[in-house]
């Protein structure tokens, strides 16, 4: 909706009157959206047990809240959830668990969400900004229950993550472009006896000519990222940075073609078995766009650890999407676990089609236990096709982790197909099968050396009630198998929601 010039007027705070001008120039468009859902899961081996099943039921409330929003001076947008439930009132202790497996453990409040903003505060030169993140990742990516905590396994960290920065942005004679980025950033687990809370001052630079200004365009760019980890009952108080310098070239072969060239220099500081942490490293690849529907970026390099070879293809259509990468890159697993890492969202990325009452599930990618860099082969493939009463979608993710500090590694395979079908104006069913895979070896107290495989299925009946209300009952069943005994499971899940959005 649009906001009329009177209301916005009302709305705005006096102490940015001085920044943001009158107030008709700030004209805003939002997208609000809001609702609710109840739900009710019967599973018959809460505990995720081999042997001894014991059935519970646990109860959920999921309020959830969406809102974008745009001006001439400010954006904004949040989308966030939060899933409060009874797992902790469950009287049935686990014999088992990755940090305990009792009661006290269990987690009562499951967040989810994300925030970004920003506000020129000197137009064309200063932007000020601001990001939040809430979500689930494993404990140990190694054992059962790190999905969602509708189990008694307690194999679950929050991680909740704030952060503010600035932004200066300048062109200069419409040729040359600065862009200079400070971000400062907090972040905090649950489970802080084994992930240590930490702090990060990030810095990244880019100078150079713009586009469409030569066919040839030259450029410098560099990062600095520092990270300071808390004590935690694992490890001392320690600090890694992650930092580069390089320069860039670009030949622009036509409108659809062009090729990019970089030669630099990595200044790291972390520990690790191997004696190269940093030193020259170079990269090429080009970037072909046939049409403003078909994006193809391919290239390969050298750092410190080895070759750099990257692609990505992404297609988008009417009523398909196709996106399709490969990429081998080091991180710190922190920002891996909270989606961290200057991640650009792709718009032509294929939705994939949830199950109605699904509860609130962690990250993508497991990720390796510490806090030390990981090196990171990842492949992925989606792909999406809407039409008037079908959506259908594919996906499959290959995560393959080196723990820098010791070399311990962690191989994550997954693949997921999902649709759904209206059967009325009313009624609609959805189906999904997945597939998820794990290996490790190396780490300690346990959390590496065990492989495991799970098949899940599950089916869904959704009717609506109302026009903003709709109810859904779901069957889920997954069989896990694994080298380690302890870590086969079968489970029987029944749920039932029900959802309500408001206007």
């Amino acid at each position: 909706m649009k906001l009329k010039p009177g209301l916005r007027c009302r709305l705005l705070l006096p102490a940015l009157a001085p920044l943001i001008g009158s107030c008709p120039t700030f004209a805003a468009e939002w997208d609000t959206g809001a609702g609710i859902t109840a739900s009710t899961y019967f599973t018959d081996n809460f505990c995720l047990s081999p042997t001894d099943k014991e059935a519970e039921n646990v109860s959920t409330v999921t309020p959830s809240v969406r809102m974008t929003g745009s001006g001439a001076r400010a954006r904004m947008s949040l989308n966030a959830r939060a899933e409060f439930n009874n797992v902790g009132q469950s009287d049935i202790d686990c014999t088992r668990g990755s940090v305990g497996g009792q009661r006290g453990n269990r987690r009562s409040i499951v967040p989810s969400g994300n925030f970004n903003g920003s506000f020129d505060a000197i137009e064309n030169w200063l932007t000020l900004d601001a990001n939040a993140y809430a979500g689930l990742s494993p404990v140990n990516p190694f054992s059962p229950g790190s999905g969602d905590v509708i189990n008694g396994l307690d194999n679950t960290n929050v991680v909740s993550r704030w952060g503010v920065g600035a932004i200066v942005d300048r062109e200069f004679e419409q040729k040359v472009g600065l862009r200079l980025r400070y971000n400062y950033n907090e972040q905090y687990n649950s489970v802080d006896q084994i992930y240590g809370n930490s702090t990060e001052n990030r810095v990244n630079f880019n100078l150079g000519m713009l586009p469409g200004t030569s066919r040839f365009r030259l450029g410098a760019s560099g990062r600095y990222s520092e990270v300071e980890f808390e004590d935690t009952a694992l490890n001392p108080s320690f600090t890694n940075t992650l930092a580069s310098a390089q320069v860039d070239g670009t030949v622009v072969i036509n409108n659809a073609l062009s090729l990019k060239g970089s030669v630099g220099e990595e200044f790291n500081e972390f520990l690790s078995v191997n004696e190269e942490i940093d030193g020259e490293y170079w990269d090429v690849g080009l970037r072909w766009t046939p049409s403003s529907r078909v994006v193809v970026d391919v290239g390969t390099g050298e750092r410190f650890f080895g070759d750099t070879p990257r692609a990505s293809v992404s297609y988008y259509h009417k009523r398909s999407s196709f996106r399709a990468s490969y990429q081998k890159s080091l991180s710190f697993p922190r920002n891996l676990r909270s989606n961290a890492d200057d991640v650009i969202s792709d718009p032509t990325a294929p939705n994939i089609v949830d199950v109605p009452g699904d509860p609130i599930t962690g990250i993508d990618d497991p990720v390796l236990v510490g806090d030390s860099p990981i090196l990171t082969e990842s492949t992925s493939f989606t792909y999406g096709f809407r039409a008037q009463r079908t959506n259908f979608s594919l996906s499959a993710r290959e995560s393959l982790q080196t723990r820098a500090r010791d070399l311990s590694k962690g191989e994550f395979r997954s693949a997921s197909a999902s649709l759904r079908r209206s059967i009325s104006q009313k009624m609609s069913v959805n189906l999904r099968l997945s597939w998820r895979e794990s290996q490790g070896e190396g780490g300690g107290a346990g959390l590496y050396g065990q492989a495991a495989e799970a098949y899940i299925g599950s089916v869904a009946l959704s009717r609506r009630l109302a026009r903003r209300t709709s109810v859904s009952v779901t069957y889920q069943y997954t069989d896990q198998k694994s080298d380690f005994a302890l870590n086969e499971y079968e489970e029987n899940r029944l749920s039932i929601s029900l959802r309500h959005t408001f206007k």
